[in-house]
Parts: C-alpha cells; structure tokens; sequence
C-alpha cells in the first residue's frame, strides 16, 4: 500500500530481469491516487457512488447486523444533513460512510463495512472518497479500537477519548439540593434559537446552524438560566434505543448536571444515553445516576482543530457521528 501522506500518492511497480551474464535491469510504472485510497485492482468488484436515499435502508441493515442501536429514522436524519458515499458488490451494500459539513470542520460517521468485505481496503476507500468533498480545513471523527489504524494510516491522530454513558433511568435518583441563588431552567422557546446556535458555535467551533435547526423542530430543550440571562442549553430526542442528550453547551460542569438532572428526573424506567468527552468530568457523575460508561471511542483529527471559546464547553455530543 502506498505510504500515508494527504494528497496524491505514487503507487510504484518494481520488475527486475537479469538476463544471463548480464547485470539486473530495473523497470518501475508509477501512477498516482489521489488521497488514502488503495489502489483499484482490475479484478476488484467492488464499485464506489455516492450514496442514495433509496439506499438507507440496506445501510440501516447492516448497522443492525453489527448490533449498532440506529433506526432507520436515525439514518435518514444524518443523510439529510450531508452525504455519503457506498461501496457496492453487485445489488449487496457492502459498506459506507456519512459525512457532515460545519464550516471550520467536517465530521464523519457511520463508517461500516459488511463483515464479508473487510479487509479489502473499502473502509479507507469510502473515508478518501469523502475527504474529498472537504471544503472545510479539518475533519473530525470518533474511532472505535479496532477502525483507529484505518483512520491513523489516512493522517488522522488522536486528540482525545469520547466516553458512551447510557442506561435505563433510576426510579429514584441521588439526592440533590435546591440549584443556587439566581440559577433557574426553563424550556426552550422560539426566541432562543439565535443565542442557543451562537453558544454552540462557540463551544465547538463549528457552524452547526442546519444540525441545530434539525434538532430544533423536533427536540425538547431546557436553558439554563443564571441572574436572568442564558447561560447554557441542552436538548433531548429520540434517537437509537430510546432518548439521547445532546447537545448540551454549559459554563461549567454544574450547570451541564443541572440539566441533565432535569432530563433524568422526567424519564424514570426509560432508556437513556450521553456522549460526553472522557475529561469533561460529567462521567462519574453520570455513572452515580444511573448511567454507567459501556464504551468509549477516540477523537480523531485530520488538520487543526477548531478554535473554541473556553467560556462554552459542549459537555454532550449530538452523536458520535455529528458531532
């Protein structure tokens, strides 16, 4: 395989012949790819196209085989908001990838082989073929173990964990005092649509406006309120095997528990789940209420990171895969 570098890589074929009493004679061919992809053999019957709506639902059936908790709803939300790129063997799916476009940075997710392809390159393959499209300076993904070389081997490293907390919600949560003087929730109304964006591009550096007004139409949201002013905010939707948190943007770690509190304390008996990054602190916190770490994944960056303002921390992702 050729060697890893960012834009257009040779491929050389050596052919050495010495004919009798003669010295080696030397013959190299050098064609060039473009990115990470592997090279395409003449026999390979995998073919590449962007993926189809109309494919969803062969993409949903494979994340189901590998047990990944995605709806076919979950999938139709992330296509509508970027793209996506399959591989193909005949009329079989055998693998694809999402990608999202935030201005500053894109992410990637929902990267999957069939289990009967892997090992033919098309995982890194579908990746390149979607750094492609990258107008943005960066690109972020979550990687399991087992997918991190893969993404290592195409110029991503490794800038952080991402820790996966979920469970069934405790009838009866820890004790917890009054929130303090001046500290107040409330739901989301229209008008906080404008703060609530900007505090989320500040937070993860991203312009997320398309995500967020997806989000908005269909999500339960809660501010948190400080002296009278906005302070942080948080949504909860349906997604995977029940309610996600997500995103959640707070000044510090006692505002995003508030919150998540809140969200806790109206689903008792309900499957409920948090991304949360492996430093942000919420995850022991997390764990005493009922919502143990089960995985965790890590954060990979191929180019800078986006500049953040350390007023704002996200404390929960959307998913894995939007980041």
């Amino acid at each position: 395989m050729p060697p890893s570098a960012t834009r257009r890589q040779p491929w050389i074929r050596f052919c050495a012949q010495r004919p009798p009493g003669r010295r080696y004679h030397v013959a190299a061919t050098l064609t060039l790819y473009e990115d990470y992809e592997v090279p395409p053999s003449p026999t390979s019957a995998i073919q590449y196209r962007p993926l189809q709506e109309a494919d969803l639902p062969q993409a949903h059936a494979l994340s189901a085989a590998l047990q990944w908790p995605h709806r076919l709803e979950d999938w139709r939300f992330g296509w509508r908001l970027g793209a996506g790129e399959a591989a193909w063997h005949g009329a079989d799916l055998a693998g694809v990838a999402l990608h999202w476009d935030y201005g500053t940075c894109m992410t990637l997710g929902h990267i999957i082989v069939a289990p009967a392809h892997q090992g033919q390159g098309i995982g890194g393959t579908l990746v390149a073929r979607a750094l492609r499209h990258a107008a943005a300076p960066a690109a972020l993904l979550h990687a399991t173990p087992a997918g991190a070389g893969v993404y290592a081997r195409q110029g991503f490293g490794v800038v952080g964990q991402v820790a996966q907390h979920q469970g069934v919600v405790p009838a009866q949560l820890p004790a917890a005092g009054p929130l303090p003087a001046g500290v107040a929730l409330r739901p989301l109304a229209p008008g906080d649509r404008a703060w609530a964006m900007a505090w989320d591009t500040a937070a993860t550096g991203m312009r997320r406006e398309a995500l967020l007004g997806a989000l908005w139409d269909t999500a339960q949201g809660v501010a948190l309120m400080r002296a009278g002013q906005p302070a942080g905010f948080s949504l909860l939707r349906r997604a995977g095997r029940g309610w996600v948190v997500g995103p959640l943007v707070a000044p510090d770690l006692d505002g995003a528990q508030a919150m998540v509190r809140h969200w806790l304390a109206g689903r008792p008996g309900e499957f409920l789940r948090v991304d949360t990054g492996a430093d942000s602190g919420l995850g022991p916190w997390l764990a005493r209420h009922g919502l143990p770490r089960v995985d965790f994944g890590a954060i990979m960056s191929r180019g800078p990171m986006p500049a953040r303002d350390s007023r704002r921390r996200a404390y929960a992702l959307v998913s894995q895969a939007l980041g």
